[in-house]
Formats: C-alpha cells, structure tokens, sequence
C-alpha cells in the first residue's frame, strides 16, 4: 500500500536517517598464544622477520628482477589487479542509491474512445527525481559491505604478492638445486668414466677380472642414466617460472650461484602481529565485516521505505505538443511510503541466510587464523631441523670423499677389491645429492617461515 506523507514526517525523518538497524562490526574473542610454538625465548619479543621487505630477504639481484617482473606483469598479478578493479567499481554502485536519482522519460497511454471518435492516447513527458531515505541504514549497511569486500579485494592482492613472491624464490632455488645436482652427477659420470677405463687397463693386463669390469660398466650406466630426468626437471621448473613471469616457456641462465642470506634464528613476533601481518587473516575478516553488514541489510527490510518523488513535464494527446514544449505543464512532488506486508517468507529467510553466513564468516575468521598459528609452528621447526640436516649432510660429504680417496688408493695398490670401490663411487654420489637437497630444504624453510609470518607483500601493497 502507497500512500503520501505530510511534509513534517518527511522532515522528521531526514534527522532520524542516521540510524542504522544490524549489529556494529566488532572483532571477535580470539585465544591466542603467548609466543609461537618452537619459537625461541630470546626471539619472542624481537621484530618479526615479516617486517623485512622482502627486498632485504631475498638480496640475490637476479632473483629480485624476477619477482619484480612477476609481480608487474605476471598473470597472476594482472589478474589480482583486475579483480580489485572490479571490486572498486562495486563500492561505487552500491553507494549510488544513498544518493537521488534523476531521470527524463516519455510515457503513453490509453484514453477513453467515445463512439464517433478515433483510437488515440496521452503522453506524458518529462523530468523526475527519485531519493528513497535511507532511513533504517538499508544502503548504507550495503555500501559498508561493498567497502569490506573491496577491502578483502585489496588484501587478496597483498596475499596473492607474498605468494608470487614466495613461489617465484622457491622455483629460483629449485632450478639452483637441479643444476648442481645435475653438475654433481655429470661429475660423478666422468669419474667412474675414468675409473672404467682404468679397470679395462687392467683387465686387459690381466690384473683385473671382467666382472669386475661389468660392475663399473653398470654404475656409469645407472649414473647416466639419472641424467636425462634431472634435464626434465630443469626444463619443467623452468616453464613453471616462466608462466608465473608472464614469458613463453624458455629456459633462464644462472651464471652466478644464487644466494640467500640464512640467518641461525628467526624472530617471528608475537602471535598478536599475526592478525594484522598476513594478508588472508585481514581478508577474513574483512570478509566478516561484510557479512555483518548483510545482516543489517537484512533487517532493514523488514521496515518501510520512504521515498521522495518529484515529476515535471508536460501532457497531452500529441505526441509533437509534448516533444516541443507545447503540452500543458503538469507537476508532482511529495513523499511515498511503502511497508511490506506479506512476500511468502522472501523478506524472513533473506535475514536468516545473512546471518548463517555471518556465523560462517566469523567460523572461517578464527578458522584462518589457526591454520596461520600452524603454518608458522611448522616453519619454525622446518627450519631449526634443516639446520642440523645440512650440518650432517656436510659431514657425510666430507667422510664420503675421503673414503672414495682411500678406496681408490687401495685398489690401485692391490689390497682391496673393486667392490669397496663402487661402494664408495655410490656413497659419494648420494652424500653430495643429499648434501644439495639439504640446502634446498633450509632456503625452502625460510621462504615457508616468511611467507607464514604474512612477509612479502609490503613494499608493493603500501
């Protein structure tokens, strides 16, 4: 039912239209720790490593230019960007209705026929304003949920840059790892290529046996053959950074060996910096200030409407009257109100589903921030037990060497048989793979724990 307002209601209303209908964004309870698991004591109140700008972490310039390249013209990048785009001129449409809309229009109706008289119509032409008060808080509840989601678009950008920049460190250090994996093979091949060609010496002189020969015949063969997989991985790692680049799939020269700075503790801050640190636990909750907002835009609904409604033009039977001005003017202005009675339930469920996905929100909310407690407990672990890793794998290499050095010397000299000396051959080719791997793992630990802590998108999203 519509019917006009006397003049002093609309005024009374206009100084009530501050009053919005919904709950007010508060951030909820969390139980947090006192200080990270596997966190140092002495570390605890220490800066995070997430303040360093990812610039100061990952110092190597070949790999800056990648990340600065990915981070410009990546697709992932591009994507994110236009996505924020998208969720900008949103924010923008949902502040329109708070404002009054204009409009000119040109209508036709039927009139009456009396007997005698030819079919005809009127026309009505014109200019119209429309301003629905808000008075319950119905769009501006809409517009602060438009605002959050735009701000869950920003920090969606932030974290899809401190994953770029995390992903395109780790396929960096990965291709690092596979060329001197690659290197220590092909190195390997030629010794025991050299040490075949001894055994064929000596089994020609008669000193040596032909199963012996076989043997190493069979250990170079088993070496070379693990060549042609780790020239795959390289060509795949190096497709997989060039699509996050933006580039046609090619391959990338590391003249210089790469280098990341590998400090012996990492300072992750209190748990507390989490919450305004990592990108996805501020998207979450940006996320939950929008649903908060929905379910005031749903309560809203079950108030009336007041709207202001103005119409001036002219009227007539002649469509050429109402088009050159020589219609009779006509005019109308005043306020409407519409209160909903009965939409078969629309108006209560609406409510009802705004506040399930509040309840979701603020579950998906403590959800994140758990899951970023874990993250970083594992990265802190990861790290102190790579350390130990590398410092055994150092070792290892090292008694590898020196056992392959004896077993050759001993062998030539006739005091061992050539088993010893393929056990070694393997031992060493083993010891220095791992011993790779190992450093691999403790430049992976670090990238995990920065990216954990929330580090990586600061210099590019502020």
């Amino acid at each position: 039912m519509i019917r006009r307002l006397p003049l002093t209601v609309l005024i009374a209303s206009l100084f009530v239209a501050g009053c919005a209908v919904g709950p007010d964004y508060q951030r909820p309870e969390i139980n947090l720790p006192e200080s990270h698991r596997g966190a140092s004591p002495e570390n605890t109140k220490a800066p995070s490593l997430a303040d360093s700008n990812w610039r100061e972490v990952f110092t190597d310039p070949p790999l800056q230019s990648l990340i600065e390249e990915a981070l410009s013209a990546g697709p992932d990048a591009l994507l994110a960007a236009a996505r924020l785009r998208e969720a900008e001129a949103l924010a923008g449409v949902s502040r329109a209705p708070l404002w009054p809309q204009a409009s000119i229009s040109l209508n036709t109706s039927p009139t009456i026929r009396q007997p005698g008289e030819r079919f005809t119509a009127s026309y009505l032409g014109g200019a119209g304003i429309s301003w629905e008060i808000d008075l319950w808080g119905r769009y501006r509840r809409a517009s602060e949920a438009a605002q959050a989601e735009l701000l869950a678009s920003e920090e969606a950008l932030h974290g899809m840059q401190a994953s770029l920049v995390a992903t395109v460190a780790r396929y960096y250090f990965q291709l690092s790892t596979l060329h001197d994996t690659l290197t220590i093979t092909e190195r390997s091949a030629r010794n025991q290529a050299e040490v075949l060609r001894l055994i064929k010496r000596l089994s020609a002189a008669g000193i040596s046996s032909a199963a012996e020969e076989r043997q190493q015949e069979s250990a170079l063969a088993a070496t070379e053959a693990s060549l042609p997989t780790l020239r795959r991985q390289i060509a795949e790692t190096e497709n997989a950074l060039s699509l996050l680049l933006g580039r046609n799939p090619g391959a990338f020269r590391l003249d210089v060996p790469p280098k990341l700075a590998l400090p012996g503790l990492i300072p992750p801050g209190l748990p507390s910096r989490l919450l305004e640190q990592r990108p996805d636990i501020r998207q979450a909750e940006a996320r939950l200030m929008a649903a908060n907002a929905r379910v005031g835009e749903a309560k809203a609904m079950f108030f009336p409407s007041l709207s202001l409604t103005a119409i001036f033009g002219g009227v007539s039977t002649s469509l050429a009257d109402v088009v050159h001005g020589r219609a009779p003017a006509v005019a109308s202005i005043g306020p409407n109100l519409l209160q909903p009675l009965f939409a078969g339930g629309q108006i209560y469920f609406n409510r009802e589903a705004a506040q399930a996905r509040l309840d979701q929100a603020v579950i998906n909310y403590r959800k994140t921030i758990l899951n970023a407690l874990g993250e970083v407990a594992n990265g802190l672990v990861a790290y102190e037990t790579s350390d130990a890793l590398m410092e055994t794998q150092a070792r290892r290499v090292a008694a590898s060497r020196e056992a392959m050095r004896l077993a050759d010397l001993r062998f030539r000299a006739g005091t061992t048989n050539f088993l010893e000396v393929l056990d070694t051959q393997r031992q060493l080719l083993a010891a220095e793979t791992q011993e790779a791997q190992a450093l691999l793992e403790r430049r992976q630990a670090l990238i995990s724990i920065y990216l954990a802590l929330g580090g990586g998108w600061q210099a590019t999203g502020r």
